[in-house]
């Protein structure tokens, strides 16, 4: 990491992705880190940084999917159980499938939100790069479901659009020891949840006792 691709916690967000019923019951190691994308989740919600949970809906017909994703037809169909978010992982309320659809972002809290991905990377033919902008995000924290395919997509896209990227390793199942060895090489950052955390509340305080001082000067002038 250097002065142009070390993280800046003060100025990120945190993207999910696929973490979806259908998929955390169907692929292997994923409900195995949920519990850490909770605390994750949870830690960027109390910093009052912005997530992102980014969903794959496919329509019966499959027609919206990718080509080797056609025959899914029975996995997180629009209004079905399993194309909900897994449990726990953010707070109630359904998706709303033709907002997502139509490409817009579906707020479920404050500076929380759900977009959909019709492919691989969370950036290809969405509105996230635009949505981040709004927000002045510069470095995005990328957890989900499952690292080989669409996290490791939305990685390297994301390193693409000059944002500063972290990849959290107890966070996306299916991690390899190659991806440590590889993603550096792009200037990816790869930490745990453990080192992510205290950073994030480290800001958020130091944010704070920002405003705290300005309030201070401007009542003494």
């Amino acid at each position: 990491m250097n002065e142009y691709t070390s993280p800046e916690f003060s100025s990120s967000a945190l993207l999910t992705i696929d973490l979806q019923r259908d998929f955390v019951a169907d692929i292997a190691g994923t409900s195995e880190v949920l519990p850490t994308v909770r605390r994750l989740t949870h830690a960027f919600r109390q910093a009052g940084r912005p997530i992102v949970h980014i969903v794959r809906l496919y329509l019966p017909d499959g027609s919206n999917a990718d080509l080797c994703r056609r025959t899914l037809r029975d996995k997180v169909n629009p209004h079905s159980p399993g194309s909900q978010l897994a449990d726990g992982l953010a707070p109630e309320g359904k998706l709303d499938p033709e907002l997502l659809l139509a490409g817009h972002a579906q707020e479920i809290g404050p500076d929380e939100h759900i977009l959909y991905k019709p492919r691989w990377s969370a950036f290809f033919r969405t509105r996230l790069l635009e949505h981040l902008a709004e927000r002045a995000v510069s470095t995005v924290v990328v957890a989900g479901c499952n690292y080989p395919n669409c996290p490791r997509s939305t990685l390297v896209d994301a390193t693409e659009r000059d944002l500063r990227t972290v990849a959290v390793r107890d966070a996306l199942s299916g991690w390899t020891a190659d991806a440590d060895r590889e993603l550096p090489g792009m200037g990816i950052a790869c930490l745990d949840t453990n080192e992510i955390i205290p950073a994030l509340r480290s800001h958020a305080a130091s944010s704070i006792d920002g405003l705290a001082a300005d309030h201070r000067d401007r009542c003494a002038s």
